[in-house]
């Protein structure tokens, strides 16, 4: 398997990773907005710093437009200038899965090819600006249906194990993402004085990461902050957790490696073993008491530096230096 096909295998399932959790990380901001009144220097900018967009954002729009529900709403979604907004995460994904037309199934690119049309064609459009809330759950059907389509069409070999990979990993980042949205809101967890909008943002987090049945099946305590977080970064079953998703991408990392070249990927093995150990030895009163904020932010940066070793290890081996990601 050549580097550059390898390449297209991962940032695909990467990017439409990231379009179905900005949906998400959008539509708890709109529920939980709903239910709890909050300062107005809380309602929007907090989605921005969690997608690491509001420097660029603030380069691009005045003071007043972060606190603006349709500025950040748009910025993140259609922004064509923002390199993480879904619009040009889904073009991305596109163009990835028609260079690679012949590795991945007829099916998986019917299935992202439709969703762009979709998306581009007005029809979206018309959908955001109708129903807010149809149309975020309109993307992350979408984006259900293409996992769903290659997990049930495509020959479970190298290339869906770089897809694997590249979507495990950025389900593990992001879905640590979407938790630290409650520390931009109201500040940080203290178990033994929650208010009653910190109970509306974890019900609205558990909402957003599809948690709500799981959690509440596994959960005797109910949606306490730290239930919650212990939950969404520490269970080894639910498919969103932080933990079960760096498992997994473990599992896939070791199919993909050369069992002759133990040398081969060796970097990145490491890093990521590195992470789930940590992971494995937390407990929620550790978290607690060093900070959750802390723990996702090393989570989201262990993740990145992950995914960036993985592109050093594998998809620049033709050329004998880094490879130069996408943003």
């Amino acid at each position: 398997m050549i580097s550059r096909v390898a390449e297209s295998c991962f940032w695909l399932h990467r990017y439409m990773e990231r379009v179905e959790n900005t949906a998400r990380m959008l539509q708890v901001n709109v529920w939980f907005l709903l239910d709890v009144d909050l300062p107005v220097l809380n309602h929007w900018r907090p989605a921005l710093i969690v997608a690491g967009e509001d420097a660029r954002f603030r380069s691009l729009h005045d003071e007043l437009a972060a606190d603006d529900a349709e500025a950040v709403q748009g910025y993140l979604v259609w922004d064509e200038r923002n390199p993480t907004s879904v619009v040009r995460s889904l073009g991305a994904a596109r163009e990835h899965a028609r260079t690679i037309r012949d590795t991945i199934s007829l099916e998986a690119w019917a299935a992202v090819n439709s969703f762009w049309l979709w998306l581009r064609g007005g029809a979206g459009r018309r959908l955001y600006g109708r129903d807010r809330h149809a149309f975020y759950d309109r993307v992350r059907e979408s984006c259900y249906m293409f996992h769903g389509v290659c997990a049930d069409t495509m020959l479970y070999n190298e290339p869906f194990d770089f897809m694997r990979l590249g979507m495990l990993l950025e389900r593990a980042g992001q879905t640590a993402r979407i938790l630290d949205i409650k520390y931009h809101n109201l500040g940080p967890t203290h178990a033994d004085r929650e208010s009653p909008a910190e109970a509306a943002q974890w019900l609205a987090i558990l909402r957003s990461c599809s948690a709500t049945e799981p959690f509440f099946k596994r959960s005797v305590t109910g949606p306490t902050g730290p239930a919650v977080a212990e939950f969404l970064l520490l269970d080894v079953v639910f498919p969103r957790a932080v933990l079960y998703c760096l498992n997994r991408a473990w599992h896939f990392l070791q199919r993909i490696r050369p069992p002759a070249e133990v040398e081969i990927g060796a970097r990145s093995a490491e890093l990521l073993d590195k992470l789930v150990r940590r992971l494995r030895t937390q407990t929620i009163d550790r978290l607690l008491a060093s900070g959750i904020h802390a723990e996702l932010t090393t989570m989201i940066d262990g993740t990145a530096e992950v995914c960036d070793a993985v592109a050093a290890d594998y998809f620049a081996a033709d050329l004998g230096q880094a490879a130069v990601l996408d943003p």
